[in-house]
């Protein structure tokens, strides 16, 4: 175990050496600091903006329409899910509706979004449009892989309900949940922040972006991005811990 976790921090300690590498070389060969910062400028805005109020405001900001986001597409996904599975003419019914919303463009939706409703909303429709889709998906697939013969024998046996629910269904879900749920989120902060930007929402992440961009305060941008990456990495290290319990439990 031990063995593991040191060869698993290797490799990453490794990954962020390449990428800062890169970085380095990207930082010589075009020599424009108003283009690509340097590490140390950049890190240091990132010092400077975690003492920062506005980051912090910015950031929850920015955190709860990612989650309200996030809650509003996985409950339509579950729901919609399980009466699809239930009810096949459903099931047919919703499949091109789906398609079409997994197909829409994010960018000409938000536009049309920016004419109805605020710059604070908008990113939050965005996200649900764009989450909605992958987590059917991934719910109905899960409850439509339950062993057919293990349903029958439930059937014949007359196994109660809730019995079936506990031991068929919910480990269907759970392990998908616990992969996709994850995965959703992660690009739901990446959809967010984006269409923050591209909307100008005041008091977020993504409009301080903006600001950066306005104002070529390239480094502050960088540490933005950053400040992003380090959240975004939290929430796939929390992601792979959550799917190792749930596949602990599931065995």
């Amino acid at each position: 175990m031990k063995k593991s976790l040191v060869k698993n921090a290797i490799v990453c300690v490794l990954a962020v050496g390449v990428l800062l590498a890169v970085w380095a070389i990207a930082y010589f060969c075009v020599g424009n600091a108003l283009i690509v910062p340097s590490i140390s400028e950049c890190f240091r805005a990132f010092l400077k903006l975690l003492l920062s109020s506005a980051f912090y405001k910015s950031f929850f900001a920015t955190l709860i329409r990612v989650v309200f986001a996030f809650v509003l597409a996985l409950v339509f996904a579950v729901l919609l899910a399980v009466l699809a599975y239930l009810f096949p003419y459903f099931a047919k019914f919703l499949t091109p509706i789906v398609a079409t919303v997994r197909c829409v463009p994010v960018l000409a939706v938000l536009l049309i979004l920016l004419v109805f409703s605020s710059a604070g909303v908008a990113p939050v429709i965005v996200a649900v449009l764009t989450l909605f889709p992958m987590l059917f998906t991934a719910f109905f697939t899960g409850l439509a892989g339950v062993d057919k013969e293990l349903l029958e024998m439930s059937r014949v046996y007359k196994v109660p309900l809730k019995k079936q629910m506990k031991n068929l269904y919910l480990p269907a879900i759970a392990r998908v949940g616990a992969r996709e749920g994850i995965a959703a989120f992660s690009l739901g902060l990446k959809l967010v922040v984006s269409a923050e930007v591209l909307a100008q929402t005041a008091k977020s992440l993504g409009g301080q972006m903006q600001e950066a961009k306005a104002y070529l305060d390239m480094p502050y941008l960088f540490a933005l991005v950053i400040g992003v990456v380090v959240l975004g990495l939290a929430i796939e290290l929390f992601g792979a811990w959550i799917s190792g319990k749930v596949e602990r439990w599931l065995q």
